[in-house]
């Protein structure tokens, strides 16, 4: 892992002064709380009892949650809060984070944090705080966070007689031919917007290969490691080893073909255990899935070799509750709720006592296996252009797969395009 990585009606009550309205009372308050993953089988129940204790503990404050579809979730977020609206309390992976600080839509917590005192933060991993921070504030807290690796069925690697995940990318070509077979494929890729990034970006960076340069000033996207990368991608969808219709895979969609097991291996992470088995407990998926590190080209040894996940809690800037959303916050965010998260839904924290001092994490070989790869992964640009970036090069490499650009073109165009994003703000 890394290295040493009450007043709940006073914001409301002067809202409604202001307002000529009666001050807000503790026990009308309602929390919207709005997560992706609340859709979700395992975690919505997991969130729902986390809520229910909650409410328990604090009688005058109720939640109401929205599900919002991941793929859907930026555009909903953002079109509330520009008209004034939007939930109370929300989760962002990393990616948009710097955006939402940058257009004002989150809540600085920097005065919250400093009431809890100089302990408060020093639990979480240094690495952590970054998408979080910004100007020296603290704009959301951060909960889970994971390295993506190799995910991979141990059942069919043994009916074809394969007795370790590869290593390599060229060992990965052998291995895939041997899992391809009728009605079953090797791999599938996730190149529909909802998982887009941490997938495909993390077989790119096994590469060697990164979107932008280090000081995220320029494109990196025409350099020979990102060529070699993104040929082998479009290899392994021309040679027959990934699913058709591979170009409308989402994150969701490649679990699915994992549980039932239409393909034999998958980028993803921890999440994937709980996730899988519920699609089908048939599969015994808690003790086929193994997970392995995303193999690298032979004789390589890249510095960055896969991407890092996050799972913050934010406030919005609209809330007329922002001292009980700062409470529910804290209690998500507490060490009892990490390990429930890590007991329902297989999540790494992101505080050291739970991730060290947890006795089940310890135990457990797929958490360790990822904990390790924690260090060999980093965070995608964070900056608010990010979203947009990323967006222009997944069309690209969506035209090269379609084949109405040549792969020359689609990086050429992708590299244009994304300099001119850059160029808008060369200051930073």
């Amino acid at each position: 892992m890394w290295t040493n990585f009450r007043h709940l009606g006073l914001a409301a009550a002067v809202t409604g002064l202001l307002a000529g309205a009666a001050p807000a009372r503790a026990e009308d308050i309602t929390l919207t709380y709005s997560d992706w993953q609340l859709a979700q089988t395992v975690w919505g129940r997991s969130l729902q009892e986390a809520f229910t204790e909650f409410q328990a503990e604090n009688p005058g404050i109720k939640i109401r949650t929205e599900p919002v579809p991941l793929a859907q979730r930026d555009v909903r977020f953002t079109t509330a809060i520009r008209a004034g609206r939007g939930p109370d309390v929300f989760a962002l992976d990393a990616n948009p984070v710097r955006q939402y600080v940058a257009e004002g839509w989150v809540r600085d917590l920097t005065s919250y944090i400093a009431k809890e005192g100089p302990e408060y933060l020093k639990d979480f991993y240094p690495k952590t705080l970054e998408p979080v921070t910004v100007g020296g504030k603290t704009w959301g807290i951060p909960k889970n966070t994971v390295a993506m690796v190799m995910v991979y069925n141990e059942r069919l690697y043994k009916q074809a007689g394969i007795a370790a995940p590869p290593a390599t990318w060229e060992e990965f070509r052998e291995v895939a031919a041997k899992l391809t077979g009728k009605d079953r494929w090797a791999f599938t890729l996730v190149l529909a917007p909802a998982g887009f990034d941490l997938r495909v970006s993390s077989v790119f960076r096994s590469f060697g290969a990164d979107f932008l340069t280090p000081d995220w000033k320029h494109s990196a996207v025409n350099t020979p490691e990102m060529r070699k990368a993104f040929n082998y991608v479009l290899d392994m969808i021309a040679s027959g080893v990934v699913p058709p219709g591979v170009a409308q895979v989402d994150a969701n969609g490649a679990r699915r073909l994992l549980a039932n097991e239409q393909i034999a291996m998958a980028i993803d992470s921890t999440w994937t255990l709980p996730e899988v088995s519920d699609m089908n407990p048939k599969l015994d998926g808690w003790n086929v899935l193994k997970m392995a590190p995303i193999p690298v080209p032979a004789g390589t040894n890249p510095k960055v070799r896969t991407t890092l996940y996050e799972k913050s809690l934010f406030i919005n800037k609209n809330t007329p509750h922002p001292d009980a959303a700062w409470k529910l916050i804290k209690f998500m965010t507490d060490d009892k709720r990490m390990r429930k998260w890590f007991d329902d839904n297989a999540m790494l924290s992101t505080r050291i006592s739970v991730n060290q001092g947890y006795d089940k994490i310890a135990k457990a070989d797929y958490a360790n296996l990822v904990a390790g790869q924690i260090a060999e992964g980093d965070f995608l640009p964070l900056i608010p252009e990010w979203p947009e970036i990323q967006e222009t090069f997944r069309q690209n490499l969506q035209a090269a797969v379609a084949g109405t650009k040549t792969r020359d073109q689609a990086l050429t165009d992708a590299h244009t395009a994304i300099e001119a994003i850059l160029a808008r703000n060369p200051s930073k």
